[in-house]
Protein backbone atom coordinates (compact mmCIF):
# COMPACT_ATOMS: atom_id res chain seq x y z
CA UNK A 1 0.00 0.00 0.00
CA UNK A 2 1.63 3.97 -0.98
CA UNK A 3 1.21 6.24 0.92
CA UNK A 4 -1.07 7.86 -1.47
CA UNK A 5 -3.60 4.90 -0.95
CA UNK A 6 -3.39 5.34 2.88
CA UNK A 7 -3.67 8.95 2.79
CA UNK A 8 -6.84 8.18 0.63
CA UNK A 9 -8.33 6.03 3.08
CA UNK A 10 -7.84 8.16 6.21
CA UNK A 11 -9.89 10.84 4.26
CA UNK A 12 -13.05 8.44 4.01
CA UNK A 13 -15.70 8.45 6.50
CA UNK A 14 -17.88 5.45 7.13
CA UNK A 15 -21.30 6.37 8.30
CA UNK A 16 -23.93 4.36 9.63
CA UNK A 17 -28.02 5.60 10.39
CA UNK A 18 -26.71 5.66 14.41
CA UNK A 19 -24.57 8.53 13.18
CA UNK A 20 -24.93 12.31 13.68
CA UNK A 21 -23.76 13.17 10.25
CA UNK A 22 -25.68 10.44 8.33
CA UNK A 23 -28.00 12.12 5.97
CA UNK A 24 -31.42 12.45 7.61
CA UNK A 25 -32.89 12.24 3.83
CA UNK A 26 -31.84 8.94 3.81
CA UNK A 27 -32.49 8.09 7.33
CA UNK A 28 -36.31 8.49 6.23
CA UNK A 29 -35.94 5.81 3.40
CA UNK A 30 -37.29 1.92 4.05
CA UNK A 31 -33.98 0.73 3.09
CA UNK A 32 -31.38 3.05 4.08
CA UNK A 33 -27.83 1.84 3.70
CA UNK A 34 -26.50 0.27 7.02
CA UNK A 35 -22.86 1.81 6.03
CA UNK A 36 -22.05 4.74 3.57
CA UNK A 37 -18.27 5.77 2.76
CA UNK A 38 -18.10 8.72 1.91
CA UNK A 39 -14.94 11.52 0.98
CA UNK A 40 -15.54 15.05 1.12
CA UNK A 41 -18.63 16.31 2.21
CA UNK A 42 -22.71 15.47 2.11
CA UNK A 43 -25.32 17.73 1.17
CA UNK A 44 -26.60 19.58 4.26
CA UNK A 45 -29.93 18.01 5.37
CA UNK A 46 -31.46 21.77 4.95
CA UNK A 47 -30.16 22.28 1.22
CA UNK A 48 -32.74 21.64 -1.36
CA UNK A 49 -31.46 18.94 -4.06
CA UNK A 50 -32.24 17.78 -7.11
CA UNK A 51 -31.33 14.54 -9.37
CA UNK A 52 -30.48 15.00 -12.50
CA UNK A 53 -30.73 11.36 -14.17
CA UNK A 54 -30.47 10.19 -17.67
CA UNK A 55 -29.46 8.59 -21.40
CA UNK A 56 -25.72 7.16 -21.19
CA UNK A 57 -26.05 7.84 -24.78
CA UNK A 58 -27.87 11.43 -24.53
CA UNK A 59 -28.13 13.18 -27.73
CA UNK A 60 -26.16 16.93 -28.27
CA UNK A 61 -29.65 18.51 -27.23
CA UNK A 62 -29.87 16.42 -23.80
CA UNK A 63 -26.50 17.05 -23.04
CA UNK A 64 -27.50 20.84 -23.32
CA UNK A 65 -30.28 20.65 -21.08
CA UNK A 66 -28.74 18.65 -18.57
CA UNK A 67 -25.78 20.89 -18.28
CA UNK A 68 -27.88 24.04 -18.33
CA UNK A 69 -30.33 22.75 -15.56
CA UNK A 70 -27.12 21.46 -13.69
CA UNK A 71 -25.90 25.24 -14.24
CA UNK A 72 -29.06 27.24 -13.09
CA UNK A 73 -30.33 25.31 -10.54
CA UNK A 74 -27.14 25.38 -8.23
CA UNK A 75 -26.28 28.73 -9.14
CA UNK A 76 -29.62 29.26 -7.28
CA UNK A 77 -27.98 27.44 -4.15
CA UNK A 78 -29.81 24.11 -5.12
CA UNK A 79 -27.18 20.58 -4.76
CA UNK A 80 -27.35 18.45 -7.71
CA UNK A 81 -27.25 14.64 -7.26
CA UNK A 82 -26.80 12.37 -9.71
CA UNK A 83 -23.89 8.97 -10.27
CA UNK A 84 -20.91 9.82 -12.76
CA UNK A 85 -22.18 8.22 -15.23
CA UNK A 86 -21.49 9.08 -19.03
CA UNK A 87 -24.04 11.25 -20.82
CA UNK A 88 -26.92 13.13 -18.97
CA UNK A 89 -25.91 11.98 -15.48
CA UNK A 90 -22.11 13.74 -15.88
CA UNK A 91 -23.40 16.84 -18.03
CA UNK A 92 -25.77 17.69 -15.39
CA UNK A 93 -22.65 17.83 -12.85
CA UNK A 94 -20.87 19.89 -15.04
CA UNK A 95 -23.39 22.04 -15.26
CA UNK A 96 -23.22 22.25 -11.61
CA UNK A 97 -19.55 23.12 -11.59
CA UNK A 98 -20.11 25.35 -13.77
CA UNK A 99 -22.79 27.38 -11.33
CA UNK A 100 -20.68 27.25 -8.88
CA UNK A 101 -22.84 25.11 -7.29
CA UNK A 102 -22.34 21.81 -4.84
CA UNK A 103 -22.30 18.34 -6.56
CA UNK A 104 -22.43 14.75 -5.08
CA UNK A 105 -21.85 11.42 -7.08
CA UNK A 106 -23.25 8.38 -5.58
CA UNK A 107 -20.80 5.47 -7.10
CA UNK A 108 -22.04 1.61 -7.90
CA UNK A 109 -17.74 1.01 -6.81
CA UNK A 110 -15.87 1.77 -4.22
CA UNK A 111 -15.20 5.51 -4.43
CA UNK A 112 -11.37 4.80 -4.28
CA UNK A 113 -12.75 3.63 -7.90
CA UNK A 114 -13.41 6.51 -10.28
CA UNK A 115 -16.32 4.54 -12.58
CA UNK A 116 -15.94 5.21 -15.48
CA UNK A 117 -12.72 5.85 -15.90
CA UNK A 118 -12.84 9.02 -18.24
CA UNK A 119 -14.98 10.66 -15.58
CA UNK A 120 -11.06 11.07 -13.66
CA UNK A 121 -11.27 14.58 -13.59
CA UNK A 122 -15.12 15.37 -13.24
CA UNK A 123 -14.52 13.04 -10.15
CA UNK A 124 -11.58 15.53 -8.84
CA UNK A 125 -13.64 18.61 -9.61
CA UNK A 126 -16.22 17.77 -7.53
CA UNK A 127 -14.13 16.80 -4.06
CA UNK A 128 -12.32 20.25 -5.25
CA UNK A 129 -15.64 22.40 -5.51
CA UNK A 130 -16.63 20.94 -2.06
CA UNK A 131 -18.96 18.55 -3.17
CA UNK A 132 -19.13 14.72 -2.14
CA UNK A 133 -18.31 11.35 -3.30
CA UNK A 134 -20.32 8.61 -1.56
CA UNK A 135 -20.94 4.53 -2.16
CA UNK A 136 -22.30 2.05 -0.16
CA UNK A 137 -20.11 -0.86 -1.36
CA UNK A 138 -16.70 -1.10 0.71
CA UNK A 139 -13.05 0.78 -0.56
CA UNK A 140 -12.04 -1.85 -3.71
CA UNK A 141 -15.56 -3.30 -4.93
CA UNK A 142 -15.87 -3.47 -8.79
CA UNK A 143 -18.14 -1.83 -11.13
CA UNK A 144 -20.95 -4.36 -10.70
CA UNK A 145 -24.31 -4.18 -12.35
CA UNK A 146 -26.48 -5.21 -9.20
CA UNK A 147 -25.08 -2.77 -6.93
CA UNK A 148 -25.66 0.42 -9.92
CA UNK A 149 -29.10 -0.63 -9.80
CA UNK A 150 -29.17 -0.77 -5.69
CA UNK A 151 -27.06 2.76 -5.36
CA UNK A 152 -30.28 4.61 -7.56
CA UNK A 153 -32.25 4.44 -4.34
CA UNK A 154 -29.41 6.43 -2.77
CA UNK A 155 -29.45 9.01 -5.70
CA UNK A 156 -33.32 9.79 -5.47
CA UNK A 157 -33.20 9.46 -1.53
CA UNK A 158 -30.34 12.32 -1.11
CA UNK A 159 -33.08 14.31 -3.70
CA UNK A 160 -35.93 16.32 -3.43
CA UNK A 161 -36.89 15.85 -6.74
CA UNK A 162 -36.00 13.86 -9.79
CA UNK A 163 -35.43 15.06 -13.40
CA UNK A 164 -35.13 12.39 -16.09
CA UNK A 165 -33.48 13.94 -18.93
CA UNK A 166 -34.01 11.57 -22.26
CA UNK A 167 -34.70 7.65 -21.40
CA UNK A 168 -35.03 4.91 -23.52
CA UNK A 169 -38.55 2.42 -22.67
CA UNK A 170 -36.86 0.19 -21.43
CA UNK A 171 -33.95 2.40 -19.65
CA UNK A 172 -32.35 1.86 -16.84
CA UNK A 173 -33.19 5.78 -15.51
CA UNK A 174 -36.43 4.03 -14.67
CA UNK A 175 -35.01 2.53 -11.45
CA UNK A 176 -33.86 5.41 -10.10
CA UNK A 177 -37.60 6.82 -10.78
CA UNK A 178 -39.35 3.81 -9.52
CA UNK A 179 -37.52 4.47 -6.42
CA UNK A 180 -38.19 7.94 -6.28
CA UNK A 181 -41.90 7.65 -6.58
CA UNK A 182 -41.64 4.20 -3.74
CA UNK A 183 -39.95 7.25 -1.47
CA UNK A 184 -42.59 9.98 -2.47
CA UNK A 185 -40.46 12.11 -4.27
CA UNK A 186 -41.81 14.44 -7.39
CA UNK A 187 -40.40 13.59 -10.80
CA UNK A 188 -40.03 15.60 -13.51
CA UNK A 189 -39.41 14.66 -17.50
CA UNK A 190 -38.13 16.60 -20.24
CA UNK A 191 -40.20 16.05 -23.28
CA UNK A 192 -38.48 15.30 -26.44
CA UNK A 193 -39.57 14.49 -30.13
CA UNK A 194 -41.96 11.49 -30.71
CA UNK A 195 -39.90 9.99 -33.20
CA UNK A 196 -36.75 9.91 -30.97
CA UNK A 197 -36.17 6.57 -28.96
CA UNK A 198 -34.24 8.64 -26.28
CA UNK A 199 -37.71 9.97 -25.74
CA UNK A 200 -40.20 7.31 -25.23
CA UNK A 201 -39.66 6.84 -21.57
CA UNK A 202 -39.96 10.60 -20.69
CA UNK A 203 -43.22 10.30 -23.02
CA UNK A 204 -44.50 7.54 -21.06
CA UNK A 205 -43.57 9.33 -17.94
CA UNK A 206 -45.23 12.25 -18.51
CA UNK A 207 -48.49 10.07 -19.21
CA UNK A 208 -48.00 8.05 -16.09
CA UNK A 209 -48.23 11.55 -14.36
CA UNK A 210 -44.33 12.78 -14.32
CA UNK A 211 -45.06 16.36 -14.34
CA UNK A 212 -43.48 18.55 -17.84
CA UNK A 213 -40.41 19.68 -17.47
CA UNK A 214 -39.59 22.94 -19.64
CA UNK A 215 -37.05 25.28 -17.67
CA UNK A 216 -35.08 25.47 -14.48
CA UNK A 217 -38.10 27.47 -13.35
CA UNK A 218 -40.20 24.80 -12.59
CA UNK A 219 -38.21 23.12 -10.32
CA UNK A 220 -37.04 26.79 -8.33
CA UNK A 221 -40.77 27.05 -8.06
CA UNK A 222 -41.72 23.83 -6.80
CA UNK A 223 -38.47 23.97 -4.37
CA UNK A 224 -40.32 27.48 -3.46
CA UNK A 225 -37.19 29.38 -4.68
CA UNK A 226 -36.66 32.46 -6.63
CA UNK A 227 -34.21 33.24 -9.36
CA UNK A 228 -31.53 36.06 -8.95
CA UNK A 229 -32.91 37.83 -12.29
CA UNK A 230 -30.80 35.45 -14.50
CA UNK A 231 -32.55 34.52 -17.75
CA UNK A 232 -33.55 31.20 -17.02
CA UNK A 233 -35.88 29.61 -19.77
CA UNK A 234 -33.98 27.33 -22.61
CA UNK A 235 -35.31 29.25 -25.42
CA UNK A 236 -33.49 32.29 -26.66
CA UNK A 237 -34.65 35.59 -26.98
CA UNK A 238 -34.70 36.55 -30.67
CA UNK A 239 -35.84 40.23 -30.54
CA UNK A 240 -32.66 41.71 -31.47
CA UNK A 241 -31.81 39.88 -34.51
CA UNK A 242 -32.56 41.67 -37.34
CA UNK A 243 -34.67 40.11 -39.84
CA UNK A 244 -32.41 37.30 -41.36
CA UNK A 245 -30.58 36.47 -38.72
CA UNK A 246 -34.01 35.86 -37.17
CA UNK A 247 -35.21 33.81 -40.05
CA UNK A 248 -31.56 31.19 -40.37
CA UNK A 249 -31.95 30.93 -36.65
CA UNK A 250 -35.64 29.91 -37.30
CA UNK A 251 -34.06 27.15 -39.65
CA UNK A 252 -31.88 26.38 -37.31
CA UNK A 253 -32.58 23.39 -34.39
CA UNK A 254 -31.49 21.53 -31.29
CA UNK A 255 -29.54 18.91 -33.72
CA UNK A 256 -27.27 20.11 -35.54
CA UNK A 257 -27.72 20.42 -39.49
CA UNK A 258 -25.69 20.40 -42.78
CA UNK A 259 -24.66 23.31 -44.22
CA UNK A 260 -26.28 21.94 -47.65
CA UNK A 261 -29.87 21.30 -45.65
CA UNK A 262 -29.46 24.92 -44.21
CA UNK A 263 -28.97 26.71 -47.47
CA UNK A 264 -32.23 24.38 -49.07
CA UNK A 265 -34.51 25.51 -46.31
CA UNK A 266 -33.59 29.38 -46.36
CA UNK A 267 -32.90 29.45 -49.83
CA UNK A 268 -30.11 31.68 -49.52
CA UNK A 269 -26.85 31.14 -51.49
CA UNK A 270 -23.79 29.94 -49.21
CA UNK A 271 -21.98 33.40 -49.97
CA UNK A 272 -25.41 35.07 -48.02
CA UNK A 273 -25.22 32.08 -45.31
CA UNK A 274 -22.20 32.01 -43.97
CA UNK A 275 -21.69 35.68 -42.73
CA UNK A 276 -25.18 35.18 -40.66
CA UNK A 277 -24.04 31.86 -39.57
CA UNK A 278 -20.80 33.41 -38.19
CA UNK A 279 -22.64 36.67 -36.92
CA UNK A 280 -25.22 34.18 -35.00
CA UNK A 281 -22.37 32.14 -33.14
CA UNK A 282 -20.85 35.11 -32.02
CA UNK A 283 -24.02 36.66 -30.83
CA UNK A 284 -23.98 33.19 -29.29
CA UNK A 285 -27.10 32.02 -30.93
CA UNK A 286 -25.88 29.12 -32.77
CA UNK A 287 -22.47 26.74 -32.91
CA UNK A 288 -20.62 24.91 -35.49
CA UNK A 289 -20.20 21.47 -34.23
CA UNK A 290 -18.45 20.33 -36.55
CA UNK A 291 -17.40 20.99 -40.32
CA UNK A 292 -20.51 21.87 -41.99
CA UNK A 293 -22.72 21.50 -38.86
CA UNK A 294 -24.93 24.04 -37.45
CA UNK A 295 -27.47 23.64 -34.53
CA UNK A 296 -28.78 26.49 -32.20
CA UNK A 297 -27.10 26.90 -28.90
CA UNK A 298 -29.16 26.80 -25.40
Amino acid sequence: MTAQDINFKNEIRELTPLDKDYPERLRQISNPPTTLYVKGQLPPDDMPTVAIIGSRTSTEYGLDVARTFGRVLASQGVGIVSGMAMGADSAGQWGALDGGGHTYAVLGCGINICYPARNYRLYGEILRSRGGIMSEVPLDSPPLGKQFASRNRIISGLSDAVIVIEARERSGTLITVNAALDQGKQVFAVPGRLNDPLSKGCLQLIKEGAEILTSPEDILEYLHLKSAGEQLMLEKDTSALNPKQKSVYDVLSVNALHLDSIISKCRLPVQELAPILLELEILGFSECTKTGFYRRKL
